[in-house]
């Protein structure tokens, strides 16, 4: 494990030991739920349900049917004609099963309770039919048996309720509102033209109203509906916010009630919003999303119950037939109860369940196998089944599952509160559902009282547990999930072949999840997941089989193949296309060939990729990860196998490259030997001179270089110094030798060159390096039956004019799996030196072995890469260049299952591939074929045949365009992935730096607006990326922002403080400075539980500041209190300073008692000056005081100008006085 990796780990193992250790001072954490914690469940029942919402019952709903426990005795009764609810309710009484026989409708007029229903005929429920303002159908279980159910109300209000009483139909089981049987279930609520924006502006402690992207009337809503609000801080430690909409004002502005609607709601947290242009057509929208979970339709139930077990089973896991029926007990994972609220489905061929609009609470059956809030149960062919726009609040298992479904549409859904995956795809068949725009919120910190959204006890303990619990889960990757955003969920999306290799359930052994071709993954964003964003828990490689909505989503097992007949390549590449994680722990995947990320915008997180294993792509051409934008993180890139490529990339401020990721570790990597290879490479932002830059892993492995257009490297950046292309691991210094040293360079000469200091510049590149002006390639060999007792190192010899110029021991390796052995050698290609291969000794090479050299992408978008290479016991021709044979050597999984293939044999070259002629790879469910009048504005869908509009476009044949709403100029539109027909209207572009205003289409800043006063709340004044200056009184951790404020208030000596990280250090100071990520208070006199607003004078708007402080009024400084100071370096100060190197943009005609005014002009000054030092000179702007203010007792500076007046033992601050 390397050491980024290593901190990184070593980080949160010490956040969670020491906030357990601190909790009694703050916050308790808690272990969120693995699949055996059923007993820990069970008895924090009550704590994990208490802030859980039900929406409020009409007062004779709820005393005719909430909780009327079970039935003793029922009749079955069916009606002989149609007939209205009114006298359908005489007819059947409420302790009748009451059935609707095919051919007879009953039309919904009245409130309707009885036993249960069973529809065979059809029921119509729509405002004509309904007498009042309210209606309620109340049963046991709603079983729509071959008929059909059809509610449609748009202005008024309807109840669905599904009682406890213990009734059991035998094909849709308790509870539950289903179809079964061809049955079909058509309900649809009152429109919204969205059901979720997000924060057009950051909201914080105390705020009482919000603004958003769009108009919240113009999407439908309310006055009186209720909203959450997303939490946007990192690795699954938010919580959210729930309020009721109390008005609406100018700007998209909703103000603020509480959850209840009883009074005047506060924010008591911080929500980012914030957008980032990211690229050409990309950008980040890192922006708190903001759901309404009001509907005019309300499908809830009596509240869980849990219910003992059968022990039914001997031992191990209960056959599904019998976990489907009813709570098996599952000894293993140690299940004795199961929690059953309602659930809703489709039930086999045919069946229909489409529910838009609507609200589902209170619903999935925990340990009960198939009981989901929304199952689309083995439906087959569905396109009718549409789960568009509803609200899904309080479930205890799984949120909306697709199995066994093709063709689906989950559209526009909004999620929160929902234990387990939220989205589910099971069994591996599935085929061309449509998941589209939808939000899920996880509410609940992980290490919380609430646990996250894990839960125990269900049939997946990966999907669902403190493993691997996913906002989207998925074992078929021939969906299409596009435009949807996942918050504060463990993983934002896990798509998990691995543990179900065969498929799962009724597909088991008849599907090859590996292999599968991948559907569209676009759009999506994936933030504050404590665990992985984009997540592919397998080892995907796709390839071209036969599977087809026809075949029921299954292949001929025989066509799931890696190769062709003739030994080629059997890969079909596909790309994940402009997702956005940001604030996660982790991003990527274990093993994945033929995957490309594009357009992928990854900030701030832990490990901006994860790679494992790779391969060379199918098409011979493809980059891995392409016109991408990655900042602050780590890269784990893969450990082989070939050439990794990373295309037109922007990486900003600290990243950090990690070779080899995990190889060597059980059976991971491929020799340790990749090429990673750099095109159009751009480093932008602010990395500091000692920054870490690469860390080398295993058998000397790994080399750097940049593509053949980019070799010359005039003006270098901060990995590849100018005039180098390469960096490749000490080990090969063999390589210094040629050209008579003119070519590679040892980090410590190449330090003296650029006049920096030698160990320093070392210490970047994990101790050293050798830095190369020639491109290098990687040369391996790959053995066969060798193993500790027999095994033997190789010798690789250097010509040049003639003679020996050096040599280098291969040294044997070997991992995990004894086919993935042999050597390996960083070389550089030519034909103006020879390479000598021999085993140590001169013995020969075997015949059997296989002999890679370079990589045919090289020959294929380029030039061939050649060599003059001569290897004993082979005749080698001349020259062994990059396109010689491949075939059966490498295609993911399967792998060297032949021998003596390769270089330096008679077989033929590769095919030719000319990848100019080639156009960029796209994604590969694209069938123009299929769509014989072409698509305007869309694409045409592989299954259906039909016209799906491109992102930004929607209406009937893609014709709104709303990104061309918006009419940006220099800069992208936001909504381009937000889905529906509305534009935004609130910041609706995303800017180039530099451009600015609605549409990006001037140079000029808005005019500046001061910071609004600073509300006091619980007690603080709450400032956002704010460090506070003076003296510390102690440190403590806590979870979060308002712990530190509990501490501070427990110390009689602190009057403020400063939250970050989950340190909390308890201060004594009042002076604000700029430091982003940060959270200050500073206490108010109004006291604890008061809501005021802080007492500040305007400040008239200056421009004497300009050119001396960044930017414009402000200058980036908080313009409420009394004084304001800012320099050069970004500072911010606020009380009276005699250091000309601030300057002065607010109160400086003042001058208040005690304290000198500032010197602003060149008359003598007694000052005390401290001494001068260059103690930070180089790591620092300029020179002492470096920017910053030198008249307090201690300051630090760092390499991108901000300055920090405490003691901090952060290393990317530098002290220059009070050290």
């Amino acid at each position: 494990m390397n050491k980024y990796i290593s901190m990184i780990l070593i980080l949160f193992i010490l956040k969670a030991f020491f906030i357990s250790q601190c909790s009694t001072q703050t916050h308790a954490t808690y272990e969120a739920f693995g699949e055996q914690d059923e007993t820990a469940y069970i008895d924090s029942f009550s704590t994990l349900i208490k802030d859980s919402y039900s929406a409020p019952l009409p007062q004779d709903l709820a005393a005719t049917c909430k909780n009327q426990n079970q039935v003793t005795v029922t009749t079955t009764k069916s009606i002989t004609s149609s007939m209205l609810s009114s006298e359908l309710q005489i007819f059947c009484g409420t302790d009748t099963i009451c059935i609707i026989p095919t051919g007879f409708t009953v039309t919904m007029n009245s409130n309707l309770n009885v036993a249960a229903l069973v529809v065979s005929g059809s029921l119509i429920w729509n405002d004509a039919s309904q007498s009042s303002n309210n209606q309620w159908l109340c049963a046991g279980y709603i079983a729509v048996d071959g008929g059909q159910f059809n509610m449609n109300l748009i202005n008024k209000q309807g109840y669905i309720y599904i009682k406890n009483n213990g009734l059991k139909h035998p094909t849709i089981y308790t509870r539950a509102l289903a179809s079964c049987n061809a049955g079909k279930i058509y309900i649809s609520g009152r429109y919204l033209a969205r059901t979720w924006s997000l924060l057009a502006n950051k909201a914080t402690y105390g705020m009482t109203s919000i603004s958003l992207s769009h108009k919240p009337e113009d999407m439908g809503w309310k006055v009186g509906d209720r909203i959450v609000i997303a939490p946007t801080v990192t690795g699954s430690s938010g919580t959210a916010e729930d309020f009721t909409i109390g008005g609406f004002e100018d700007n998209n502005t909703i103000k603020l009630l509480n959850k209840d609607g009883t009074s005047t709601g506060f924010i008591s947290s911080y929500f980012q919003s914030r957008t980032v242009f990211t690229g050409a057509n990309m950008s980040a929208l890192i922006q708190a999303e903001v759901i309404n979970l009001a509907r005019n339709i309300i499908i809830t139930g009596d509240d869980f119950q849990h219910v003992n077990c059968v022990n039914d089973v001997a031992g191990g896991r209960p056959p599904d037939h019998i976990q489907a029926d009813h709570c098996s007990c599952w000894n293993s994972i140690q299940r004795t109860k199961c929690t059953l609220g309602l659930h809703t489905a489709a039930v086999g061929p045919g069946s229909v369940l489409s529910l838009q609009y609507t609200r589902i609470e209170k619903c999935g059956q925990r340990g009960i196998l198939g009981k989901y809030c929304v199952h689309l149960h083995l439906v087959k062919k569905c396109p009718d089944c549409k789960i568009i726009g509803n609200a899904f609040e309080y479930g205890h298992q799984r949120g909306t599952t697709i199995h066994g479904t093709h063709l689906s549409t989950v559209e526009n859904n909004v999620y929160n509160d929902i234990r387990g995956a939220t989205i589910y795809v099971e069994d591996g068949n599935e085929m061309y559902n449509r998941i589209f725009h939808n939000v899920a919120i996880c509410p609940w910190a992980k290490s919380g009282e609430k646990r996250g959204c894990t839960i125990p006890g269900t049939d997946n303990g990966q999907a669902d547990t403190t493993l691997n619990q996913a906002g989207l889960w998925g074992l078929s990757f021939t969906n299409y999930a596009i435009g949807n955003r996942f918050a504060n969920n463990y993983n934002g999306m896990l798509y998990q072949e691995q543990g179900f290799g065969g498929g799962r359930g009724h597909v088991d052994g008849l599907e090859c999840p590996s292999l599968q071709q991948m559907g569209r993954l676009e759009g999506n964003t994936f933030h504050g997941c404590g665990r992985f964003g984009t997540y592919v828990l397998a080892s995907v490689f796709p390839k071209r089989t036969d599977r087809s909505i026809d075949k029921n989503g299954l292949p001929t097992l025989s066509t799931c193949r890696e190769w062709t007949a003739t030994g080629e390549d059997n890969g079909l590449p596909a790309t994940f296309m402009n997702n956005i994680d940001y604030d996660n722990v982790f991003v990527g995947q274990y093993g994945a060939g033929d995957l490309q990320y594009r357009h992928h915008t990854s900030i701030n997180n832990n490990n901006l990729i994860y790679w494992k294993e790779t391969k060379n792509f199918q098409d011979g051409c493809s980059a891995h990860i392409a016109d991408s934008f990655y900042d602050t993180g780590n890269l784990g890139l893969p450990g082989g196998h070939g050439a990794f490529i990373l295309e037109n990339m922007v990486f900003n401020n600290r990243v950090h490259f990690e070779s080899s990721h995990h190889c060597d570790a059980g059976v991971t990597g491929v020799l340790c030997m990749p090429t990673y290879v750099f095109i159009n490479m751009k480093w932008t932002g602010v990395v500091p001179d000692d920054a870490s830059l690469l860390q080398w892993g295993p058998n000397n492995g790994a080399m750097f270089t940049l593509g053949p257009d980019d070799e010359n490297n005039l003006n270098g950046n901060k990995l590849f110094p100018a005039g180098f292309n390469s960096i490749i691991n000490p080990y090969w210094s063999y390589l210094l030798a040629l050209d008579n040293g003119a070519s590679c360079f040892s980090s410590n000469a190449v330090a003296t060159l650029l006049g920096q200091d030698p160990p320093r510049f070392a210490q970047k590149y994990n101790g050293g390096a050798i830095f190369c002006k020639r491109p290098v390639r990687r040369l391996e060999i790959f053995s066969f039956n060798q193993n500790a007792g027999n095994r033997q190192n190789m010798q690789l010899e250097l010509w040049q004019f003639g003679n020996r110029i050096s040599s280098v021991t291969l040294n044997f390796f070997q991992i995990g799996d004894t086919r993935k052995q042999g050597y390996s050698a960083t070389i550089i290609p030519g034909l103006d030196h020879q390479y000598r291969l021999s085993m140590v000794g001169g013995g020969n090479v075997s015949p059997d072995w296989i002999i890679e050299f370079s990589d045919p992408v090289f020959g294929n978008r380029w030039k061939r890469d050649e060599i003059d290479l001569v290897v004993a016991g082979r005749n080698c021709p001349y020259p062994v260049h990059s396109q010689h044979d491949r075939r059966y050597i490498w295609s993911g999984d399967n792998y060297l299952t032949v021998k003596g293939r390769g270089a330096c044999t008679a077989f033929p070259d590769m095919s030719a591939i000319n990848c100019k002629s080639q156009p960029k790879l796209s994604n590969v469910e694209h069938c123009p074929e299929q769509c014989l009048n072409g698509c305007r504005n869309g694409y045409c869908d592989c299954a259906t045949g039909e016209c799906l509009c491109n992102a930004g476009f929607s209406g009937v044949n893609c014709s709104i365009d709303t990104c061309g709403a918006a009419r940006c100029v220099n800069g992208v539109c936001a909504a381009q992935y937000l889905g529906g027909d509305l534009p935004v209207t609130n910041k609706p572009c995303v800017c180039i730096d530099g451009w600015y205003g609605d549409r990006c289409d001037t140079r000029t800043p808005p005019p500046p607006v001061p910071d609004p006063a600073p509300t006091c709340f619980n007690g603080w004044y709450y400032y956002i990326d704010s460090d506070i200056g003076g003296g510390q009184v102690s440190s403590t951790l806590t979870s979060d922002a308002v712990g530190c404020g509990i501490a501070c208030n427990a110390n009689a000596a602190c009057t403020s403080w400063v939250y970050w990280a989950y340190n909390c250090y308890l201060k004594t100071g009042t002076q604000l400075m700029p430091k982003p990520g940060v959270i200050a208070g500073i206490k108010c006199s109004a006291g604890t539980n008061s809501t005021t607003i802080a007492p500040t004078t305007a400040a008239p708007i200056t421009t004497s500041c300009d050119g001396k402080c960044h930017g414009q009024y402000p200058y980036g400084c908080y313009s409420g209190f009394q004084h304001g100071y800012c320099n050069e370096g970004g500072g911010c100060a606020y009380s009276a300073i005699n250091d000309p190197n601030w300057c002065c943009f607010k109160g400086c005609d003042e001058q208040p008692s005690g304290t000198n005014p500032p010197v602003s002009t060149n008359a003598p000054t007694t000052v005390t000056q401290p001494p001068v030092t260059a103690s930070c000179d180089g790591k620092c702007k300029g020179q002492y005081p470096y920017g910053c203010n030198a008249s307090f007792q201690t300051g630090f500076c760092n390499a991108g100008g901000g300055c920090y007046y405490s003691a901090t033992n952060d290393p990317n601050w530098c002290c220059f006085k009070g050290c």
